[in-house]
């Protein structure tokens, strides 16, 4: 085939980012095929450009696309991701692969089972969109962690209050900062992207304990986090978040016995000890104890301002287009999509009950009080 035929199923602001990059052939092998939205309006938008559905099974019918970009409100994902699957039609859905992990197994189990649900195409290809992976700084992060730069991890802390969302943004739409609509707040819509790079750079942890809170938004998800995770080494991370406070940062510091990396948005500092803290512990035998520091800084680099200007997004997109015409391994395989979603739920389960929950958490109790949380939700309205 020349190009892969794309359509993008859901055209608001994230989809008709991807469908105008694609359009511009700004996707080497890629080009825009149609775009389907249930709203007139959203598709008024790109008639004249390419053919416009309000149904995605009548543009499958008609369009047969080879590939499709799913950035439609999060309960809906995987309803569609199962059409186009079982099609052999390779699919990119946007963040999160779900709304709870008991819907994100059964998708895996699926997917799995099935062969990747036809025998017309077993090399489907289904990825989510985890685009800060493609971030120089995390990539570097990732590469040292791996190679035992830092040594056994000790510590980690993750502060997250760069989301900052006003009570205007709330009310642009009736799903925004809803259960109902989105299945959470800040944790499922923003901070997916740190959770999923928090676990793919120091794994998952056993246990979570957290809270969470509405602060100064009339909402009725959260907008504010505080959670500690547990590891099985006894390592643990205190992650907190936020959408209310103004300039906010995004730092992430992970240290070992061996040194510390400590991560902003466009550097990476790599702090490194001459011994080990067992080395010194157990060779030091008057005062204190102490290493020599090193350090190393790793910078965000060129790429920085392209991604200011078309995302970071475009990437997963052309490392997903390559993989199924040139067999590249994707970057965020749709599989891996549940764990970030673990650690939401996970959260959010421990601030519901006030009590440590540990990993893999209860499904269906977590569904259930879901379920609460909208059936309250929908009274108040």
């Amino acid at each position: 085939m020349d190009k892969l035929k794309f359509a993008v199923v859901g055209v608001g602001r994230m989809g008709s980012v991807h469908a105008a990059h694609l359009l511009r052939g700004r996707v080497k092998g890629a080009e825009l095929s149609a775009v389907v939205d249930l709203s007139e309006e959203a598709q008024a938008r790109w008639e004249g450009k390419v053919p416009t559905f309000a149904l995605y099974e009548e543009m499958t019918e008609r369009v047969k696309p080879d590939a499709v970009i799913i950035a439609v409100p999060h309960y809906a994902h995987l309803t569609i991701a199962r059409f186009f699957a079982e099609r052999g039609i390779h699919i990119l859905i946007e963040k999160p692969v779900s709304v709870t992990t008991a819907e994100a197994e059964g998708f895996n189990r699926f997917l799995k089972e099935s062969k990747l649900a036809t025998k017309k195409n077993p090399q489907t290809a289904v990825a989510v969109m985890y685009n800060q992976r493609t971030n120089p700084v995390y990539c570097a992060a990732k590469k040292l962690l791996d190679g035992g730069a830092v040594g056994e991890i000790r510590r980690v802390n993750f502060v997250v209050t760069g989301w900052y969302r006003s009570q205007a943004y709330y009310d642009q739409g009736g799903w925004r900062g809803t259960w109902s609509g989105e299945g959470g707040g800040i944790l499922i819509n923003q901070c997916v992207h740190q959770l999923d790079i928090l676990q793919w750079l120091v794994g998952m942890p056993d246990k979570i304990f957290a809270r969470a809170a509405t602060v100064g938004r009339k909402i009725t998800t959260e907008n504010a986090v505080t959670a500690i995770f547990e590891y099985k080494n006894g390592a643990k991370c205190t992650f907190s978040a936020s959408a209310h406070e103004l300039n906010g940062v995004n730092r992430l510091e992970i240290a070992g016995d061996k040194g510390r990396l400590v991560i902003g948005e466009t550097k990476l500092t790599h702090y490194f000890w001459d011994k080990s803290e067992p080395d010194v512990n157990r060779d030091t035998v008057k005062g204190y104890g102490s290493a020599k520091k090193h350090k190393r800084v790793y910078r965000y680099g060129p790429r920085r301002i392209s991604d200011l200007i078309f995302g970071q997004q475009l990437r997963i997109v052309k490392n997903f287009t390559r993989h199924i015409l040139q067999g590249e391994p994707l970057i965020s395989p749709a599989e891996e999509g549940i764990r970030a979603l673990s650690l939401i739920n996970g959260i959010y389960l421990s601030a519901w009950t006030g009590e440590a929950v540990g990993l893999p958490i209860d499904g269906g109790l977590y569904e259930k009080l879901l379920k609460d949380k909208i059936k309250k939700e929908q009274v108040n309205v």
